[in-house]
């Protein structure tokens, strides 16, 4: 399984969930599963977001060198799941490649089920409170992923 995560500009929420998600399944020694991250509107080669960095190393989860990509065509062809933060991400990815409807979910989903489905707030350049709400939001949305797709698929 391919997992793509996206997000604008690929140094905060998308960057975390791709760690996340790595360290969630080196953990459980689950195989076959990769997984990446980009964005929309990325200055590529932009080094992660100190703040999510930060929050990782708290967390004690290894982080290895990131730099920002663009989300390219090729992204979207690998990909099985696109998990994006923001409904305004699912649209843009559809508009330019519309065979992926059906492959494109907002992570969100796995935080608030049914019709109330919210989006993962961009905390750049905001405060901390928006930061603790995004790694909060992303942190439980990755873990429920794990268990409600991952799990039940091994």
């Amino acid at each position: 399984m391919n997992i793509l995560f996206v997000c604008s500009g690929n140094i905060s929420r998308s960057f975390l969930a791709e760690i996340l998600l790595k360290n969630e399944i080196e953990a459980l020694k689950l195989d076959n599963i990769s997984i990446s991250s980009a964005g929309l509107f990325v200055f590529p080669g932009n080094p992660p977001d100190p703040k999510m960095v930060e929050y990782l190393l708290k967390m004690r989860i290894p982080i290895k060198s990131h730099q920002a990509r663009q989300i390219i065509k090729e992204d979207v062809d690998w990909a099985d799941i696109i998990l994006v933060m923001e409904r305004d991400h699912a649209r843009e990815i559809e508009r330019f490649w519309p065979k992926v409807k059906g492959k494109v979910e907002l992570l969100g989903k796995y935080i608030s089920e049914g019709q109330n489905v919210d989006d993962v707030v961009d905390p750049f350049g905001k405060s901390s409170y928006y930061y603790r709400l995004a790694q909060s939001q992303i942190t439980l949305a990755i873990r429920s992923f794990v268990k409600k797709v991952l799990l039940d698929k091994t």
